[in-house]
């Protein structure tokens, strides 16, 4: 799949997973990643964060107004890189429309599963679990 943006073509996913880490606090100031990011998650079927990656997601603007959650030992810090989320800090994961967050690595591994029968139904995610 492929979304015209602009005057450029940008390879949409079926799904784009963003990951979390250290890695994510410089990243929520670099412009061209948050510009990247938005625009794929636009161009992109199915969206899912792990961990700090929801910060990098909201800075992009594109969770405002929607539920979302992230690691609980940085949550505080995730909550001000998007202020008009709906955070659920109690949340394992949560989905929203084409968004699903994950609290961390763990629970990541949940949303996994849900993501997989969310694209290609029950029997492919049971056999993914069970594999």
């Amino acid at each position: 799949m492929a979304k015209t943006i602009g005057a450029a073509i940008f390879p949409g996913f079926e799904l784009l997973l963003v990951p979390g880490g250290l890695g994510t606090r410089p990243g929520v100031e670099d412009a061209a990643l948050i510009g990247w990011l938005g625009e794929g998650s636009d161009a992109s079927t199915l969206v899912a964060t792990v961990c700090t990656g929801s910060a990098l997601l909201a800075r992009t603007g594109r969770l405002d107004g929607a539920a979302a959650t992230s690691n609980k030992a940085a949550f505080g810090w995730v909550m001000q890189q998007g202020p008009k989320v709906d955070w659920k800090p109690e949340a394992r994961w949560v989905e929203a429309g084409k968004f699903m967050t994950s609290s961390g690595v763990s629970a990541g591994m949940d949303m996994a599963l849900a993501a997989i029968q969310r694209l290609y139904g029950v029997a492919e995610a049971e056999g993914v679990e069970c594999g």
